[in-house]
C-alpha cells in the first residue's frame, strides 16, 4: 500500500503544477491602477475587458462595481506587437508579445540580457512606457520603425536577426526584418 501512495501523491502534485502554468493575460492596466478606496468597492467578479471603450472615466452607478479599467483601454496605435531579436550569440535574446483580442489582452516580455521574464500585468507595467513613447504608425518608413524599436528595447544595431510584426489599429498588418 505504501508503494502506491507515493507515486499517487507525485502524480497529483505534477497535475496541480501543470495546471498552474504561465498566464500572460493582462487584467489590470498600468495607468489605471486603482487606489485602495476604489478597490474596496470592487466585487469578487472577474475583471472584464471592454475593447470598444476609449473613455476611462469612472461610473458613479452603485449597481456596477466591476472593474472595466484594463489594458484593453490603453490606446496604442497597434493591436498586436511581436518582436524577436537574436544577438550576442543568443537566440530570442529579446522576445516581446502583445495582443489585444476580443475579450482579453495578452502580454509577455523577455530580455535575456537584462534578466527580464515577465507575463501578464507585470509585462504590461514594463511595456506601457515603451509603447507610449513610440511615434511611428503604419505609414512610417520601415527603417525608421526598426530604428525606434531597436533603441527602445536596447537591441544593438549589429543584431543578427530582428523580426517585428505589428497589426495597426487601422487594420494594416506589417512585417519588418533586419
Amino acid at each position: 500500500m505504501k508503494k502506491l501512495l507515493l507515486p499517487t501523491i507525485l502524480i497529483i502534485l505534477a497535475l496541480i503544477i501543470a495546471a498552474c502554468g504561465d498566464d500572460d493575460t493582462v487584467t489590470d492596466s498600468p495607468e489605471n491602477n486603482q487606489t485602495d478606496a476604489d478597490q474596496s468597492t470592487q466585487t469578487d467578479q472577474d475583471e472584464t475587458i471592454d475593447n470598444g471603450s476609449t473613455d476611462n472615466s469612472t461610473d458613479d452607478n452603485a449597481d456596477d462595481n466591476t472593474n472595466n479599467n484594463t489594458a484593453a483601454n490603453i490606446n496604442y496605435n497597434f493591436t498586436s506587437f511581436n518582436l524577436e531579436a537574436d544577438f550576442e550569440n543568443e537566440n530570442d535574446a529579446v522576445d516581446v508579445d502583445y495582443e489585444v483580442e476580443t475579450d482579453e489582452t495578452e502580454a509577455s516580455y523577455i530580455d535575456k540580457q537584462q534578466g527580464i521574464n515577465l507575463v501578464g500585468n507585470e509585462a504590461m507595467d514594463e511595456l506601457d512606457s515603451i509603447f507610449n513613447a513610440f511615434l511611428f504608425d503604419e505609414n512610417t518608413a520601415d527603417e525608421e520603425v526598426l530604428s525606434e524599436v531597436l533603441e527602445a528595447f536596447n537591441i544593438p544595431e549589429d543584431a543578427s536577426n530582428v523580426e517585428l510584426e505589428i497589426d495597426f489599429a487601422s487594420g494594416v498588418e506589417k512585417e519588418y526584418r533586419r
